[in-house]
């Protein structure tokens, strides 16, 4: 997003929409997309790791036909509002954690039964038949709607192979949150980095223009507290003692403004 030669880069919020994975383990990314979707790549849409279809805005569909008409509030929302996104978030998570991610979760379809071999990390597996979906937990929709979201895709996240459960929603969610900017946290990264210098580069000209006037005012301040006053030229023309002395009406006579005279205030 530019403004006045200067930009934002809020691309890698949602940058990888392919998780990076070898043979033995996932390397799973701290963008918004691991929320949204998540795919394994060359066609395949069985997402791997914790990632998955979890959750839209229920406004979402707005942004496509307003953007263009309102870029500059999208770009205030960015930079003012992404820490109190951060934080809601962060609140969305704990409550979630609650119900779903604690040794003794209230949501019965938190865990994965017995037999199930998915642990989030290795590519292979996917949840046992036996393990419940997020979508049928009764905590986590009304939860969800508390924030202003809904599922993306109920369906792809109640399918055999492509199946979350609300542990799985839990870790992605932990995943994003990450305040580590060396763990590709894009949100950590654009609060604590890009953000900040951002403003600084907005705001830097006006910092230095307001320092220069104060040090061009305390310049002055020093230069006449410690220079005589008549080495700047602020004395009086009249250079003899008597002449402080002289009656205002002195003045007006030598002016020939014989009717002044009368002005009392000029009286001594």
């Amino acid at each position: 997003t530019p403004i006045s030669g200067r930009s934002i880069k809020t691309s890698p919020l949602k940058m990888y929409s392919v998780h990076t994975y070898t043979t033995r383990t996932i390397i799973p990314r701290g963008d918004l997309f691991g929320l949204v979707d998540c795919y394994s790549g060359k066609g395949d849409r069985t997402p791997k790791g914790s990632c998955g279809p979890y959750m839209r805005p229920i406004s979402g569909d707005i942004r496509n036909t307003f953007s263009s008409k309102h870029a500059g509030t999208y770009l205030s929302w960015i930079v003012y509002i992404t820490e109190t996104f951060y934080d809601l978030l962060k609140k969305l998570f704990e409550e979630c954690n609650k119900c779903c991610g604690d040794d003794k979760p209230k949501c019965r379809t938190a865990r994965c039964s017995r037999n199930c071999n998915f642990n989030g990390k290795k590519p292979d597996p996917n949840h046992a038949d036996s393990c419940e979906s997020i979508v049928k937990c009764k905590f986590t929709r009304p939860t969800l709607y508390k924030y202003g979201f809904v599922n993306e895709d109920a369906l792809m996240l109640a399918d055999k192979p492509t199946k979350r459960t609300c542990k799985d929603f839990c870790k992605a969610l932990k995943t994003v949150l990450s305040d580590k900017v060396d763990d590709d946290a894009a949100l950590a990264k654009l609060v604590y980095v890009t953000i900040p210098e951002f403003l600084y580069q907005i705001r830097f000209p006006f910092m230095t223009l307001t320092l220069s006037l104060w040090l061009l005012s305390l310049l002055y301040l020093i230069h006449i507290m410690v220079i005589r006053l008549d080495l700047l030229h602020i004395k009086s023309h009249l250079h003899s003692p008597s002449s402080h002395r002289i009656a205002a009406q002195s003045l007006l006579a030598a002016a020939r403004v014989n009717k002044l005279n009368r002005v009392l205030y000029l009286q001594p």
